[in-house]
């Protein structure tokens, strides 16, 4: 079997047990979020949205990038995971001393007194999120998808055999926060029996000097991307309130569990891209498809969502929520154009073009805070809808670099995919849910009759997830 169909074989095989896990995951996490949302109202769940949201940036940043130069490699040496696990074991570790001491800081920002007594508790799982990336970058590298889906869904069952329980037992926001504990201690533990790597405390210069080049600069690239989970607890809990920062939490996160498959694909794209890119015709023609494919996996769940979402919201998290019905539909369709762009900055990873990366991510956060500042004092939430519309046009810059590249993508599917979704994204905020749910198939069902290419995509796709397509690859 030639290297290409290998690599096809280990991504498809891949693929479908992270979108496996990817499954039991959301719908786990959506009933998560239903008990714990609706147990603890608006305002208890904008104070842990607000906390999460410091938490998980805070993780990100102590990785430093510098798991992904593990993920990147074709030919690593054992030693030089070694080397970044004593780099987490001592630096990681002052740094996780920093944030302890540092955490008045985030409360005085957002207003909330008990930001602060939660980040405490969390600076454990920062460390534990270093350390067991070490591990996990492995499996990565190694495209051993099924050992790091395993690794995801089992930790994430544990957050949620934990947390579920103590908020109903006790009403309290320390489940979710007790929950986010063992999760990374799960996650840490389980990878390093599946890929051990020999503790050390030792560095070796020559090593690190080589993951910290690529690192870090992948560092900063991502790093101002993940800007973006500060946006609740420095935007929207300051300026429209802890209540308004719950709604804007269980939107996103609802928007996250629909993105399952999108999920997937990105958690993938960089270890696959990196494999292909010797060869600039399969990488034009991956990224012609894989748009495509973003785009309709993104934009048909999201609008099936939508109309919908105004009888089920209010049925299984009250009415007090029914709000999140009202901006889920703007933000759903900014989130699909986006993922057209996945595979786009995949790429300028893959080939070191991460200075064009964090140029792009810094443009994108700098127009949406800077229209959050504008528009949220007027508009409430609607002000932070507006500020993700404002942000899009900065895709153009991963546009241009890509296509300096490779050529020019063929948008042109992409496009039409999203733009038949348009009507019936806002008919739901006018209409009953039928109308907007008929209005839906009838835009989809004219597309896929009268575009050939429509129903070859859905083909495609359907082909992917055969159990007997992937026996025979």
């Amino acid at each position: 079997m030639s290297e290409i169909g290998n690599i096809k074989n280990q991504v498809l095989r891949g693929g479908l047990f992270l979108t496996l896990r990817q499954l039991l995951s959301s719908g786990l996490s959506i009933v998560s979020v239903l008990v714990i949302a609706r147990s603890l109202g608006p305002e208890k769940y904008g104070l842990v949205t607000s906390s999460l949201g410091i938490f998980y940036f805070l993780a990100w940043t102590g990785q430093m990038g510098l798991n992904m130069y593990i993920v990147r490699q074709p030919d690593l040496e054992e030693e030089e995971a070694e080397q970044l696990m004593a780099f987490y074991n001592t630096v990681g570790l002052l740094l996780c001393g920093l944030i302890f001491a540092a955490t008045p800081l985030f409360a005085w920002w957002t207003g909330v007194p008990e930001v602060a007594s939660i980040l405490r508790w969390l600076v454990p799982a920062i460390w534990l999120n270093m350390v067991g990336g070490v591990s996990v970058g492995m499996l990565s590298s190694e495209l051993k998808f099924d050992q790091v889906s395993l690794v995801e869904g089992t930790s994430q069952i544990a957050n949620y055999l934990l947390s579920v329980p103590i908020v109903l037992l006790s009403g309290s926001y320390w489940g979710p926060v007790a929950g986010i504990l063992l999760q990374f201690l799960a996650s840490a533990s389980l990878a390093y029996a599946l890929r051990p790597i020999r503790l050390t405390f030792k560095w070796k210069w020559t090593f690190l000097k080589r993951m910290m080049t690529y690192g870090i600069t992948f560092f900063f690239a991502s790093w101002v991307q993940t800007l973006r989970t500060l946006t609740i607890p420095f935007f929207i809990t300051p300026l429209a309130g802890v209540e308004a920062a719950g709604i804007a939490g269980v939107t996103l996160r609802m928007l996250e569990q629909l993105s399952l498959l999108r999920n997937v694909i990105r958690g993938m794209s960089i270890s696959v891209m990196s494999k292909l890119m010797g060869s600039p015709s399969a990488v034009q023609r991956t990224i012609n498809r894989g748009m495509s494919y973003m785009a309709l996996l993104m934009i048909t769940v999201c609008a099936t969502f939508a109309c919908i979402s105004p009888w089920l919201i209010p049925l299984l998290f009250g009415a007090e929520w029914l709000q999140s019905t009202r901006i889920f539909p703007p933000i759903a369709f900014t989130a699909s154009v986006i993922a057209v762009f996945d595979l786009h900055l995949a790429t300028l990873h893959a080939v070191g073009r991460n200075n064009i990366v964090t140029l792009q991510n810094l443009t994108y956060i700098g127009l949406l805070w800077l229209s959050c500042w504008l528009l949220i004092p007027s508009f409430g939430l609607w002000g932070y809808v507006f500020a993700e519309m404002v942000a899009l046009p900065s895709f153009y810059i991963s546009h241009r670099a890509f296509s300096a590249l490779y050529g020019y993508p063929n948008y042109w599917n992409a496009i039409l995919i999203l733009v038949t979704a348009v009507p019936s994204l806002i008919v739901s905020v006018l209409l009953p849910p039928p109308v907007s749910f008929v209005i839906l198939l009838l835009c989809y069902g004219l597309l896929f009759v009268f575009n050939a290419d429509m129903r070859e995509l859905v083909k495609e796709l359907l082909l992917t997830f055969n159990s007997k397509k992937l026996a025979r690859s």
